[in-house]
């Protein structure tokens, strides 16, 4: 049985990604770096993508509390339960699932508004994904990204969702040396995140 759970739906998207929209009780589970899809009722594609950024935006009622003195407690809960505006988190598109077959790259076609957005945290789905690695090259060459903490992100939430898999972690470090051995603005960042994080990986792998 899939332990994948909706976080939201599909606001607006275009080809290379979308925007979720979720309210606050649906913020307690995804985060920055996961991989989560949208997951149509229909015959169109799954789009697979990673969050790269989370948004919570003011609305009108959040603009008059700000003023306020000090506002109570109640009342600042009731907004955050109830507000105008859904918490929007940013996704990049990194592949699709079409017959059971899952392709890395952008999909043929974006999800629909309102198509439910699941976080992927089936361990069987989420290898399927990722046991190849060629969805990395959407991440290293899309513009305007946090790429740096994105891949760190991403990688260790990964890692721990595929129990903890010390090989597949070795082999995304050689993957990103290979892909990155002529940019080292951002390698050298990035595999000093994942020294940090990743304790079970030995030192001379990094």
């Amino acid at each position: 049985m899939s332990q994948n759970e909706q976080i939201g739906r599909v606001l607006r998207a275009s080809t290379t990604g979308f925007a979720v929209g979720c309210r606050v009780a649906q913020l307690q589970i995804p985060g920055f770096g996961g991989l989560v899809k949208a997951q149509p009722v229909d015959s169109r594609e799954v789009v697979y993508g990673l969050i790269y950024q989370i948004n919570i935006d003011d609305d009108p009622v959040v603009q008059r509390l700000v003023l306020a003195e000090d506002p109570p407690v109640e009342v600042v809960e009731d907004q955050r339960q109830n507000r105008l505006r859904p918490i929007e988190m940013a996704v990049l598109a990194v592949g699709y699932r079409r017959n059971g077959m899952i392709r890395h790259g952008l999909p043929p076609r974006p999800p629909l508004n309102l198509d439910p957005v699941e976080l992927c945290q089936d361990e069987a789905e989420v290898r399927q994904f990722t046991d190849s690695l060629g969805y990395l090259r959407l991440i290293l060459t899309t513009a305007n990204l946090p790429t740096t903490q994105l891949l760190a992100a991403h990688i260790i939430n990964v890692y721990e969702l595929r129990g903890r898999d010390a090989d597949w972690a070795n082999k995304v470090i050689q993957e990103i040396i290979e892909q990155l051995r002529s940019n080292y603005d951002i390698l050298i960042p990035t595999l000093e995140a994942l020294s940090d994080a990743l304790p079970d990986i030995g030192r001379s792998d990094l």
